[in-house]
């Protein structure tokens, strides 16, 4: 029987609170409501999230044997066909939990499971797969956003395409972390398309707060790539974790840049940011 850190490590679970945080920044953004919904469909969210990773290893077999045996799959503790099944149940119960909150955000569900399916059956054949990868995470507002009090608006669609370009960003970089292909200077781009569009929105005047939840945002970036240089050589499978982790402050310019940042709000970030870097130590985030 497979341990349950092979199931953790199979699952990227070290990434869940960035999940959380772009489930939080939709919610308030569409005015909030009870917030035992938004603990449901944080869980039917992460259900989902979870299974798309099951789903990846699932099919990224003969890469990882190649590339990566050391994960669950290719060194044998976790059999391929019983991730297959674990995917299933997690999609099933994931999608249930999200109905049960409110119905207006099953189609919103349904197109996030599509892209996270075609996104593993083409990411390792063809470039279409990044941008497939980006938009799961715009999905995710707009499924949390449709069980808001105020529903989908253009402040959610907004958060949600600052962070498409933010993920595309990391994804660009992450397609050539496990190979010895240079980092494409494309995604160094796009993770500045986040920032640029919190500082367009959130003024002049800024709020006191902005201008702290932006220099986090934009410090850790380039703390991050200063500290992949190596002797030298910059090692993109470095920036990844860490750029997965920024998430969360991204969340937070862009909530500050629309003047929804409390003292409260400013804290749970920040946990789920550190908490990211913590469970980052013991579980690889990719």
């Amino acid at each position: 029987m497979s341990d349950f850190r092979s199931w953790l490590v199979l699952g990227r679970v070290s990434n869940l609170t960035t999940v959380w945080a772009n489930a939080l920044c939709a919610w308030i953004l569409g005015g909030g409501g009870n917030y035992q919904d938004l603990v449901t469909l944080i869980g039917g969210i992460s259900l989902i999230y979870v299974g798309g990773m099951y789903l990846n290893d699932y099919c990224d077999v003969k890469f990882d044997h190649q590339y990566r045996p050391e994960r669950p799959i290719p060194s044998g503790k976790v059999k391929r066909n019983t991730v297959f099944a674990a995917t299933a149940l997690f999609f099933i119960s994931g999608t249930a939990l999200i109905l049960w909150v409110n119905i207006d955000s099953l189609i919103y569900t349904l197109i996030l499971l599509a892209l996270i399916v075609g996104y593993n059956l083409i990411h390792k054949h063809t470039v279409a797969g990044v941008p497939l990868m980006a938009a799961c995470r715009t999905a995710v507002y707009l499924v949390v956003g449709a069980a808001s009090l105020n529903g989908v608006n253009p402040s959610i669609w907004g958060a949600g395409i600052l962070m498409f370009f933010y993920v595309l960003g990391i994804t660009a970089l992450a397609r050539n972390e496990s190979t010895s292909l240079k980092a494409s200077a494309v995604g160094y781009a796009f993770l500045i398309v986040p920032m640029i569009g919190a500082l367009y929105v959130a003024g002049p005047p800024y709020e006191k707060l902005f201008p702290i939840s932006f220099c986090l945002a934009a410090l850790w970036i380039a703390m991050t790539f200063s500290r992949a240089h190596k002797s030298g050589t910059f090692i993109v499978g470095k920036t990844i974790g860490p750029l997965l982790a920024g998430i969360c402050l991204i969340d937070l310019a862009i909530l500050n840049s629309m003047h929804l940042v409390s003292f409260l709000t400013l804290g749970l970030f920040l946990g789920f940011f550190a908490f990211a870097l913590l469970a980052q130590r013991y579980i690889p985030a990719t």
